[in-house]
């Protein structure tokens, strides 16, 4: 049977001893911090040479049994000992048995399940490992007493969409460098009847059980369930999803929409009105500047749009683009495509893709791709969470352009807005208890107040209690916020392909550059608290 080398302490008429026995069948040689650690247990270790110790290994290196005296005169017997530890995921708990003196007791079976329950081990209690290692005299080595029952684990649901999910069909680059915004291949068809998602549900996990008797919680699992729009239905077991109509098919936040398209067969404006349509909407003509298009699903415009309003559940596709004139605003969950996009502002739940960007505010929940034969971004401010690829950014002129990354704007315009609401709680909040003080004082001094200035001095207590609550609300929105920006931080990165102007304005994740002199063929990164240039 394989052993571990041990020691033991062999009282002699003039002192106490330290004797070694050597490995058998493999085991592992002493430690000298397993002999430290138990004579200190034993209080021999304020009066010992470390020196000591050393000969002692030295010895037990080169003789089987190796002998050096640690103490003068006769000490009193040391009875077996064990040591019981449980690993930090309380999964298995081990014995370490030290041999008694040679006039010690020795530890009965009994002894050590006493031990046992009083280091608060209660469940997979291994008796034989306690009986083996007692009977065989395993000395200094760990011995598996108590095993935990592991948990079962589950599995995640998992949902298989019978549709091309990525339907966002990036334009194509003819090699010239211009992009082709008449043939985009952006609706995913689909037909009545159509199978359209599955669902694996997910199976729960057990506890398990640790050496304490406690429950070990399975990891936790991911419950999904088949969300749709119109048009849609689920089986009876609610596991696959059909399409009740032939039209197309679009995955925005999990939800499946299925609709059939609006075709406006010229201009948006006086000879139609708003339009205000359930599923996709394609304009064959222009959009009309005053004029507004809200669709659930797509929007496309195969003309131009001007000072117009398009908000889309789905995408938007802008296959001449937008002269905004200061009025244009592009909502879309999906991204937004267009030829190019002026004097206008977009809102994006995914990616920004155009030729050119010019004085507008655009913001993408995803990434902004300005390339193609202009590829420019000068003017206004561009906003993403990922990444802004351009191939200039900026004017000769030095135009004002704004490029920030690193960050979901949402969240950071709502950290903003819910800062601002602090401070203007705050600051109406100490302007009542001035006005409370006052008149509490009056109060107090008169012993009366007249009906006005009574009515001010409950509604303004009243306000207290409000703005109170109003504030703890907004602060653990606050904290939440915040939490969720630093979880941002570092991330983004901007790509200028070929020239970055003077008078373009860096962000990423909160750190702020300028650019000072033309920057060509670059990369800029976050690294700590600064923005660094790499060449590309």
């Amino acid at each position: 049977m394989k052993r571990n080398a041990f020691f033991q302490l062999i009282q002699r008429d003039d002192g106490m001893y330290l004797k070694s026995y050597p490995a058998v069948d493999g085991g592992q040689p002493l430690k000298n911090d397993d002999i430290i650690q138990y004579l200190s247990k034993k209080q021999y270790a304020d009066e010992l040479d470390l020196l000591i110790i050393k000969k002692f290994m030295d010895e037990a290196s080169e003789n089987d049994n190796a002998m050096v005296k640690i103490a003068e005169g006769t000490q009193l017997p040391e009875n077996e000992y064990a040591v019981i530890s449980v690993d930090a995921g309380k999964c298995m708990a081990k014995m370490r048995l030290y041999p008694p003196s040679n006039n010690g007791k020795r530890l009965s079976k009994t002894d050590l399940l006493d031990l046992i329950g009083q280091n608060g081990i209660k469940y997979g209690i291994i008796e034989k490992n306690v009986e083996m290692a007692l009977k065989a005299r395993l000395y200094c080595m760990d011995i598996l007493i108590a095993k935990a029952q592991p948990p079962v684990q589950g599995t995640n649901a998992v949902i298989d969409y019978n549709f091309d999910v990525n339907k966002t069909s990036t334009p194509q680059m003819a090699e010239d460098g211009s992009v082709d915004f008449h043939k985009l291949d952006m609706i995913e068809r689909v037909t009545e009847g159509q199978l359209l998602a599955t669902l694996t549900p997910a199976v729960l996990g057990e506890d398990g059980i640790d050496v304490y008797g406690m429950p070990i919680k399975p990891a936790k699992v991911f419950i999904k369930t088949l969300k749709h729009g119109k048009n849609i239905h689920l089986s009876e077991d609610k596991l696959q999803m059909f399409s009740d109509v032939s039209g197309d098919v679009t995955l925005v936040d999990d939800t499946v929409f299925v609709s059939n398209v609006y075709e406006v067969p010229a201009d948006v404006g006086p000879s139609t009105g708003d339009i205000d349509y359930d599923g996709s909407v394609e304009v064959k003509g222009n959009v009309i500047s005053g004029y507004t298009v809200k669709a659930e699903g797509d929007i496309t415009v195969n003309g131009a749009v001007e000072g117009s309003t398009l908000i889309a559940g789905g995408k938007i596709v802008l296959k001449r683009g937008v002269q905004g004139m200061g009025k244009a605003l592009l909502e879309a969950s999906g991204d937004v495509i267009s030829n190019f996009i002026e004097s206008s502002k977009v809102n994006s739940g995914g990616k920004v893709i155009s030729d050119a960007i010019m004085h507008s505010n655009v913001t993408a929940q995803s990434s902004v791709v300005v390339r193609g034969k202009r590829g420019l971004i000068a003017g206004g401010q561009v906003r993403s969470a990922e990444k802004i690829e351009t191939k200039t950014a900026g004017s000769t002129m030095g135009t004002q352009t704004e490029l920030e990354v690193g960050m979901d704007p949402t969240i950071l315009d709502r950290y903003h807005i819910i800062e601002k609401n602090i401070k203007n709680l705050s600051e109406e909040k100490e302007k009542i208890v001035q006005n409370l003080q006052i008149l509490n004082k009056r109060l107090k001094a008169k012993g009366k107040l007249d009906d006005e200035k009574m009515k001010m001095l409950k509604e303004g207590t009243l306000r207290i209690k409000e703005i109170d609550a109003e504030m703890n609300a907004n602060s653990e929105e606050y904290d939440a916020l915040e939490l969720e920006i630093e979880r941002y931080n570092g991330a983004g990165k901007i790509i200028v392909d070929d020239i970055a102007y003077p008078g373009v304005k860096l962000t990423i994740s909160n750190v702020v550059s300028f650019i000072h002199t033309e920057t060509h063929h670059s990369a800029f990164v976050r690294e700590g608290a600064d923005i660094r240039v790499k060449g590309i």
